[in-house]
């Protein structure tokens, strides 16, 4: 089998540079996969998923709630939040699935978090709206936490429960789960300030929502899980959803809708999936365009494309060793640190 011999001196050297302490990388092609961790890493080590938890688990939980005629794209905010304002009771699924809802994200006051669900939820409602809904495009963590909301009612549990009934039990996951203990065993520190001696997550709003499992990213991944699910999108697995859904999650719903000037841009959206093309460039250096995947902020990703039967997973904490080197967040190197190394990976497999 090939050696990937740039993906591994790359990934050594980023080590060494302090561009992240822990790492766990899965590269599949073909018939073959390869994987490197960090020495305090393993398969099995816990990362902060971040906003790669908006599609593992949220958006593919949504889509099994469709496949089970529980919830429709249709479905308006009306129809599970009798209090929403007028301006967004036809906010629909599909809107906050694609970020075109008009909702953008906004901090959560600690002591409306403490109060729960429907406190949340009202403060969400109650923030004025950026737009009309459907006539932008702009990434939306509170959307993505409304839908969480909007889940847990269809199903009747809780949004952990819902993972594990529909993800964890059928796909064999071993690890995955929400909250964590601040010192877990086997779990990289993906936190960014060191101050952070109660809860492990790195997002403020996961952090107030103390202990409500976050549909925007409040879940704790492994590389093992994560292969498991993303082999399953690429064989359209029924396990997670119906098979006739595959496609019209993967399509690119937002490629006629404009991003919202002035507004930071993660590139397309399918439905939930980031979509990969000329707006994704961390991951079209490796990926064709129509792939799809989804990254998060603590340095996280996957990426997976059917036509080249090629899929990467990376978990690193290098977002919070931007903290360290430069004193501050700084995501664009991370970004960074991600377009590297699928270059190096496609120099290896010579596609």
């Amino acid at each position: 089998m090939k050696k990937l011999i740039s993906t591994e001196k790359l990934l050594k050297d980023d080590l060494k540079n302090g561009i992240f302490e822990s790492y766990a990388l899965v590269v599949g092609y073909k018939d073959n996969e390869w994987t490197f961790t960090s020495d305090d890493v393993n398969l099995d080590t816990y990362f902060d998923a971040a906003s790669v938890g908006k599609v593992f688990p949220t958006s593919t939980l949504a889509l099994k709630a469709i496949s089970q005629g529980k919830l429709s794209l249709d479905d308006t905010l009306e129809t599970f939040f009798p209090y929403v304002p007028n301006d967004k009771k036809d906010i629909t699924v599909k809107q906050l699935l694609t970020h075109t809802s008009g909702i953008l994200r906004s901090e959560f006051p600690a002591d409306i978090a403490k109060e729960g669900r429907k406190s949340i939820t009202e403060y969400i409602l109650s923030q004025p709206l950026a737009f009309e809904p459907g006539k932008y495009f702009a990434y939306s963590c509170n959307a993505i936490t409304l839908l969480g909301f909007i889940i847990e009612k269809v199903f009747g549990v809780s949004l952990d429960e819902a993972f594990r009934v529909y993800i964890v039990e059928p796909l064999g996951l071993t690890r995955s789960k929400y909250n964590i203990a601040i010192d877990e065993e086997n779990a990289a520190i993906c936190y960014h300030k060191e101050s952070y001696t109660d809860y492990p997550w790195d997002d403020h709003n996961v952090r107030a929502m103390n202990g409500i499992p976050a549909g925007a990213g409040g879940i704790f991944c492994t590389a093992g899980d994560l292969r498991k699910f993303v082999k399953a999108i690429l064989n359209k697995d029924e396990r997670l959803y119906q098979k006739e859904l595959f496609d019209l999650a993967e399509q690119n719903h937002t490629a006629a809708i404009e991003a919202l000037p002035n507004y930071v841009v993660y590139g397309n959206h399918g439905l939930g999936y980031e979509y990969v093309d000329s707006k994704c460039p961390q991951a079209n250096v490796l990926f064709p365009a129509g792939s799809v995947g989804k990254e998060g902020y603590t340095g996280q990703s996957f990426y997976c494309s059917r036509e080249k039967n090629l899929y990467v997973i990376l978990l690193t904490n290098a977002t919070r060793c931007t903290v360290k080197r430069f004193g501050y967040t700084k995501y664009d190197e991370v970004c960074l640190m991600r377009t590297e190394i699928h270059k190096a990976i496609k120099k290896d497999l010579e596609i």
